[in-house]
């Protein structure tokens, strides 16, 4: 009874601290909570400041530099951007866009002081976060080309344009005025016409600059090679068809992006584009030569081979094929064909006669996109496969070289006399 009874008192006694033993061990679980769980009982923050993503190119320098016929822009970068250009009008004007690029501290919307009878202004703005975009205002500009460069990253403007006379009195214009009137149309008229021009023959060196294209076992890269040729084939059109002008997409190691390229050809309104390179496989016994043209109907091998020179995934040229497919002109395809057959006919005839066991592989299509966007008759040359041994040790030699422009002028020469050139 009386051991109950202590019990009974024990408990008694303890209903006095279980109440404030409670609160302590509630006071206690909410300072160790989970942080998830003190997050929600937690009044709402406002979300911290997400820090902007830095781009990874810079803006330099702009220079500008005009001439009697051209005037170059050259805007120097940090590192290989690639440039977006269009050119958009009225006012004429030439819009850069720097993806990935970033404008110095000091640079928020920059206009670059100019005196120059082609350029009005140069304005300089950070369009994106990481995006810069370089606008050239023009004027009595006739056609413009870019050119890219490393060491130093650069990317060259060259504003076509026949050369006019600044009034002495003229100055360069404020910065946020508007500059002076425009060239009298007598100036203007200085400008030739294309009608009158000799026709022309754009001839495509492949690659260059930072893209070597296809290289051979002992280090020799395309770009090198396809240049060389195609500088023999201008000095030969030039003395055995003095009929025709001749220009080169690229006369020097830079790169060229494809688009350019064909821009190039159509703005002069060329009557035939060739675009050179040299061919590669995995197997190194692989040889000879093959002629391009455009075509959706290609075989897996063709597609293959436009998606190395296209610099893109196969499955990215699958995607491509489905927007372009309806845009090709019949006949520009037909007489590119045409074309084609007779480069690659006279080509391979000259090779074989000269160097035994030069292997003729014939004419195929495949969605080149250099080709597809020119607007004239066009083909693409694999002059030889430089990752054959053999090959590439010909085609280090200036007699290989000029070989096979000889054989690319026979098949030019005889197309250009045998057919008449669609132009738009």
């Amino acid at each position: 009874m009386h051991s109950e009874g202590r019990t009974h008192s024990r408990a008694d006694q303890h209903g006095y601290w279980v109440a404030p033993a409670l609160a302590l061990v509630l006071m206690l679980f909410g300072c160790t909570a989970p942080r998830t769980m003190r997050q929600v009982l937690a009044p709402a923050r406002a979300p911290a400041a997400v820090l902007p993503i830095t781009a990874t190119y810079r803006l330099e320098a702009i220079h500008s530099a005009p001439g009697p016929d051209t005037t170059q822009v050259s805007i120097t970068m940090s590192g290989p951007v690639q440039p977006l250009v269009q050119r958009l009008s009225p006012p004429d004007r030439l819009v850069i866009d720097l993806p990935d690029t970033r404008l110095p501290p000091q640079w928020n919307q920059y206009n670059v002081p100019v005196s120059d009878v082609r350029l009005q202004m140069i304005q300089v703005t950070q369009s994106q976060l990481k995006s810069a975009q370089v606008t050239l205002a023009s004027q009595a500009v006739q056609d413009y080309r870019i050119t890219l460069q490393e060491a130093p990253h650069r990317i060259t403007v060259e504003l076509l344009g026949a050369a006019t006379t600044v009034p002495p009195s003229a100055g360069a214009a404020p910065q946020s005025a508007p500059r002076a009137s425009p060239v009298e149309p007598s100036s203007q008229a200085a400008l030739a016409p294309r009608a009158h021009r000799k026709p022309l023959i754009c001839l495509d060196p492949g690659h260059g600059g930072h893209d070597p294209g296809a290289l051979g076992p002992t280090g020799l890269e395309e770009k090198t090679v396809v240049l060389q040729v195609a500088k023999e084939l201008q000095q030969l059109i030039q003395q055995e068809m003095p009929q025709y002008r001749v220009v080169l997409t690229r006369d020097q190691d830079v790169f060229v992006p494809l688009a350019e390229r064909a821009r190039m050809a159509n703005e002069q309104q060329a009557h035939v584009f060739i675009s050179i390179h040299a061919n590669s496989s995995l197997h190194r016994e692989a040889s000879g030569i093959e002629t391009w043209y455009l075509s959706f109907a290609a075989s897996a091998r063709a597609k293959k081979i436009a998606a190395r020179e296209n610099m893109m995934s196969e499955q990215q040229l699958s995607t491509l094929e489905l927007i372009l497919r309806d845009l090709h002109e019949t006949d520009r395809i037909n007489q590119s064909a045409v074309l084609a057959q007779s480069t690659q006919s006279a080509l391979a005839e000259h090779m074989a006669a000269h160097y035994p066991g030069v292997l003729p592989r014939g004419v195929e299509g495949a969605p080149f996109a250099v080709l597809h966007r020119t607007t004239m008759p066009s083909v693409l040359v694999e002059t030889a496969f430089i990752s054959n041994p053999q090959e590439e040790a010909r085609l280090r030699t200036t007699q290989y070289q000029r070989a096979l422009a000889k054989g690319i002028l026979q098949g030019l020469r005889q197309f250009l006399q045998t057919t008449v050139v669609a132009m738009p």
